[in-house]
Parts: C-alpha cells; structure tokens; sequence
C-alpha cells in the first residue's frame, strides 16, 4: 500500500496556494498510480486536498481519502471527505500534543510519496517536510521556502 499513498503537509494557513495547480499536482499522483491519500486533517492545506480528493473520485472512483487522527477527541468537522479515519494502534499512550506529532511521523512513514505546501522552516509542517525528506519521500513542494 505505501508504494501507492501520498500525504499531504502543509501550514495550518497556507495564504497564497494555487488550488487548481493543486488539483492538477494530486491528478499527476493518480495518474502515476498514487491511490490512497492520507490527510491529518488539522489545516487549511489538510482540508483544500480533502476537498480536492473527494471531487476528484468521480472521475477517479479508484482513490480513496483516509483521515488519521492524533486522539479519539479529535474535532471532524467534515468527516463526509474521508473514505475511512484511522486511529493508529498504541495512539491512547500519548499526550495530546505528543500525539500529532506521531500522528505527523505516521503519515510520514505510512507513504510514498508528499505533497506539500511548506513556506518555511519551523513549525509542525516543516518538521514533517523535514522527516519526509530524510525518510527519501518523492516530495513536491507547492510553496516557496523563506
């Protein structure tokens, strides 16, 4: 399944995203055979490649949409975009902050492939971009490092 799931990792704002390049950045992983998109859920980046996941399975009915959440109290406020939530085993052992941060390490290592909006160096979405690129994820970065 890796070989064939992409995360996406971006800012919880990601001011100044392109949406229909985007779209057309998740269309050429479907087209490269990427079928499973994991989705954490917690920004802006998260729920635009929701949305886009979503409108594209008409076209596509092969993807699927999976939200992995950090804690059973996790806010869905759309759950209709995601095929399935995933709530990895061993999750309940961590404190809720801890728990994002694995949240963020398992979408990492659960997948091929990245797509990213990340503008800068610090923060949740760049210590996941970061691990992506030591884990030697196929990596496309939407947005423009400071």
């Amino acid at each position: 399944m890796k070989e064939k799931t992409a995360t996406f990792i971006g800012h919880r704002q990601c001011t100044g995203l392109d949406t229909e390049n985007l779209r057309n950045e998740i269309e050429g992983l479907v087209q490269k055979g990427v079928c499973n998109f994991l989705n954490g859920g917690m920004g802006s980046f998260d729920w635009t490649c929701a949305r886009i996941v979503h409108d594209m399975k008409g076209k596509y009915p092969q993807i699927r949409s999976y939200l992995v959440i950090p804690y059973l109290s996790f806010q869905i406020s759309e759950p209709r975009y995601f095929d399935e939530i995933i709530y990895p085993e061993g999750f309940e052992k961590y404190h809720f902050k801890a728990a994002i941060v694995k949240r963020n390490q398992y979408l990492v290592d659960h997948s091929s492939y990245a797509l990213c909006f990340v503008t800068h160096n610090w923060g949740g979405a760049a210590k996941t971009y970061q691990r992506a690129v030591k884990k030697g994820l196929t990596i496309l970065n939407l947005g423009e490092m400071a």
